[in-house]
Parts: structure tokens; C-alpha cells; sequence
């Protein structure tokens, strides 16, 4: 018998709806034991006539209603699971849900684990390990890159690509199987060349998808974006714009931030961390330069740097490369309080640096926000130029280890036929290279690695 789970699994929290979940042998008894109809329980005939139907009915505990719900029943092995199947759609009060849940494991279920159900449905074939961890992916991804990663992977992406190397696996031991098999006989193999060109074609395709992989992590990881500057030129005030809300202190006494602030923030979809660093200058306050060096390293390791100019005061483009021409590489200037510029200032003054320093400008106002929505398509710009996610795929881990695997199984059966080994030796490589491959999709049985893949997932799921 297989032993019945259950869970929440909708989020946490008020709702408009509250789904409950269960899977297992006794959904049926259970389910017939805390449904009615109009004062009449229902019948498991009446069920199975509905089966995959949204039934509308009532809740009950000892008879007595709880709430009135929608009901699903997917037997097996039509279900998510692979097992009977059945789902409670509650309204979503917290207390409601507990309650039903508690009458759902009085009745009979125990309480599920951490993915337990994709659990159940990638050991009854319902879906492959890698579309596992592509569900688990998607449920948690934060930022719209990391879900179009993650959709691919639900579709198949990763399934696809190990599908590849494993037939062109297949196709290299084959090839070496009938050589060594038939090598006194007169037939005609693939030269060695060939066979090695082959080789380094695949080796070269699992090296392109670690790199791919390594460029994706990257697009999903949070961005550090530092705004930096002089004093007074409007950094907490351009944080307090991006994020919406009051959280610097704004004040016209110079040194007022005297550490850096951090927030996070989601631009787009991009997940990004906001500095507001304390103000460069020169000063005998311990405090204040202990901040301002602080400030220095998150300007030195951000993604993006904001370099903050007060175009109400008198510039002079000579003394201020004199002051901070080492810093100024790469970043984005943001010429602030243009509402009320000095006459000196000149936007075409500082474009014969734009090519010398790699900068761009963006000229804006905090006051009027005028400029902001420029500004943040310049970052926007800045943060996705380099790469684009439309080519990537993304490797969990586990995959990555094991695509690795083949590559130096690759790279050393190239090795052995330059070092003119028979093929007896060369294809041991292959042989562990395809194992290797068989982990990616196929089947897991170490409990272990099973536990930590799905102890990632949430329990209801």
C-alpha cells in the first residue's frame, strides 16, 4: 500500500483561495469521508463519474460543514504523482486551512515532506530529474531572467541537450565496440581523426554549456549598483527616489551619510542591490573616513557605479579629474539638481571622457525627477548589455558536476588516442562519460542525493 500525504499547497498566509493536497492509496476513503452534497456524502461511483471535474461540495468534520469548496479527483496514474490524486480548494483563511488539513490527517494521510509530491512523480515517471528541479526553480525564481531560465528547463532544455550527448555517447562506443569486435576482419572504420574530431565536437558542446551556465548564474545573482560621489551632490536623495521611500537621511551638513546603506530593489525584473555610500572628501574625523573607505570598496566591487555630480555648483572639469580620475572608469555620471545648474556646468564638456574613461551621462534632477526615467533605462542598459539570456541555459549543481565529468572523460580519452592507446583503453573513458550522463535525466536511486534535491522544494509541492 502506498501511504497517503498531504499538504497545503498554496502559499502561506490569507487568500482567496487555499488549496489542500493529497496523494496516495486512501484519497478515495478520505476524501469520501469529509465530502457531502446537500446533506448526503458522496458516493465514490459519483466521484469517479467526476473524475478530473471541478466538484463543487461541502467540507464537513464529524458531520458538522466547515466550509463549501471545490473538489478535483485525478486517479491514477493520471495525476501529478502518478498516484490517486485529489485537490480541496478552500477559502484561503489560514485557520481554515490548518483545520481541514488536521481533518484530512485524522482521517488517515501523515503530513508530506519537503517535495514529496514531484518526489513521488519523478519515481513514478511522471517527469525526469531535471524537470524536477526546473519546477523547483521556477517556484523560486526572483527576477523575470531566472523564471525564463527556468521555463526552459521546464520545457525541456536540459533534457534535450543531455539527450544529444548521450546518443553521440552511444554513437562514439559503437563505433569503437564494432572496431574492437571486428578488428581482424575487412571492414572499413572512421579514421582516428574523425573519431577524435568527434570527440572534441562533444567535449566543446559540454564546455559551451558550462560557460552558458556560468554566464546564466550570473544574470540571476544580485547586482550591486554603488551611487558615489562628492558631498551633497544628491546621492540619498537619488536612493530615496529609486526605492521609493525615505531611507537616507538628507541634510545639506556635509559627512551626514558616514557608512554606506544598502537596499534591494527589483529594476524590471533585475534584482539589484542599492549603495548609498558616504561622501568622498577629504576630513579629520575618524568616523566619517573609516565610512568613507568603506564606501571606496563597495564602489571598487559594484557592477554598476553612479558617479554623482552637483551641477549647481561651479565645475571645472580639470580639477575634478585631478580629484577623482582613478575612480572614474566605466561609470555611469549622473549629473544632478540640473533644475537649478550653475552656468558652467556643460554636459559637452565631459563627453572627450566618455571614449578616455568608457563613461556615461545622465543628466537628472531629484527634485523635479527629471531625467530619472532616462536614467534608469541607462541602467537597465548597463546591467543586461553584456550578455543575452535568449542563447543561455542554466545548470543546477548537481547537472554541472556531472556535465563536467564528461568533459574531463572527453578530454582524456583525446589524450589516449594521441597517445596511440587501442581502443580498448580510450573507450573505458567513454563508458564512464555515458554514466555520467545517465545521472543528468535518468534515474537517481541514492536516497542521499534524493533527499537534497528535494528538501529544496516547498512542502506542498
Amino acid at each position: 500500500m502506498i501511504d497517503t500525504i498531504a499538504a497545503l499547497s498554496t502559499a502561506q498566509g490569507p487568500g482567496a483561495i487555499g488549496i489542500l493536497r493529497v496523494s496516495g492509496s486512501l484519497v478515495l476513503p478520505i476524501s469520501l469521508a469529509v465530502l457531502e452534497k446537500n446533506g448526503n456524502p458522496l458516493t465514490e461511483t459519483f466521484i469517479q463519474n467526476q473524475k478530473r471535474s471541478a466538484i463543487f461540495c461541502d467540507f464537513v468534520e464529524n458531520g458538522k460543514p466547515l466550509d463549501q469548496i471545490v473538489f478535483l479527483y485525478f486517479p491514477a496514474p493520471n495525476s501529478y504523482t502518478g498516484e490517486d490524486l485529489a485537490e480541496f480548494h478552500l477559502h484561503g483563511n489560514p485557520i481554515l486551512l490548518k483545520r481541514a488539513l488536521h481533518v484530512l490527517l485524522e482521517k488517515g494521510a501523515r503530513p508530506a515532506q519537503k517535495g514529496e509530491f514531484t518526489k513521488r512523480a519523478y519515481l513514478n515517471g511522471k517527469i525526469n530529474l531535471s524537470g524536477a528541479e526546473a519546477i523547483s526553480r521556477l517556484i523560486e525564481a526572483r527576477s523575470k531572467y531566472e523564471l525564463e531560465l527556468a521555463q526552459k528547463n521546464v520545457f525541456g532544455e536540459i533534457t534535450k541537450l543531455s539527450s544529444k550527448i548521450r546518443s553521440d555517447l552511444i554513437s562514439l562506443k559503437a563505433e569503437c565496440e564494432a572496431e574492437i569486435d571486428f578488428s581482424t576482419e575487412d571492414l572499413t572504420f572512421e579514421s582516428l581523426e574523425q573519431r577524435k574530431n568527434r570527440m572534441l565536437d562533444l567535449k566543446n558542446l559540454c564546455s559551451k554549456l558550462i560557460k552558458d551556465s556560468e554566464r546564466a548564474e550570473s544574470f540571476i545573482l544580485q547586482s550591486t549598483v554603488v551611487l558615489y560621489g562628492e558631498p551633497n551632490t544628491g546621492k540619498s536623495s537619488l536612493m530615496n527616489v529609486l526605492i521609493g521611500k525615505d531611507r537616507s537621511i538628507i541634510s545639506d551638513v556635509p559627512g551626514t551619510t558616514r557608512d554606506y546603506i544598502a537596499e534591494e530593489l527589483s529594476l524590471d525584473g533585475i534584482p539589484i542591490r542599492l549603495v548609498d555610500t558616504a561622501g568622498i572628501r577629504e576630513t579629520n574625523d575618524n568616523i566619517e573616513q573609516m565610512g568613507i573607505e568603506r564606501s571606496k570598496r563597495e564602489a571598487d566591487s559594484a557592477n554598476v557605479k553612479l558617479f554623482l555630480i552637483d551641477t549647481s555648483l561651479p565645475f571645472e572639469i580639470q580639477s575634478f579629474l585631478s580629484k577623482h580620475k582613478e575612480r572614474l572608469f566605466g561609470s555611469l555620471i549622473v549629473a544632478n539638481k540640473i533644475d537649478q545648474k550653475h552656468p558652467s556646468w556643460q554636459r559637452e564638456s565631459m563627453l572627450e571622457l566618455q571614449k578616455e574613461f568608457q563613461i556615461t551621462i545622465s543628466e537628472i534632477s531629484c527634485k523635479t525627477k527629471e531625467g530619472i526615467p532616462e536614467l534608469l533605462d541607462l541602467l537597465k542598459s548597463k546591467l543586461t548589455s553584456k550578455d543575452d539570456t535568449e542563447d543561455l541555459v542554466l545548470l543546477e549543481d548537481r547537472q554541472r558536476y556531472h556535465i563536467q565529468k564528461i568533459e574531463s572523460c572527453l578530454s582524456e580519452s583525446i589524450q589516449l588516442m594521441e597517445n596511440n592507446a587501442p581502443a580498448e583503453i580510450y573507450i573505458q573513458e567513454i563508458n564512464v562519460a555515458l554514466q555520467e550522463i545517465g545521472q543528468v535525466n535518468g534515474m537517481v536511486e541514492n536516497e542521499e542525493i534524493l533527499g537534497r534535491i528535494f528538501s529544496k522544494f516547498c512542502v506542498g509541492k
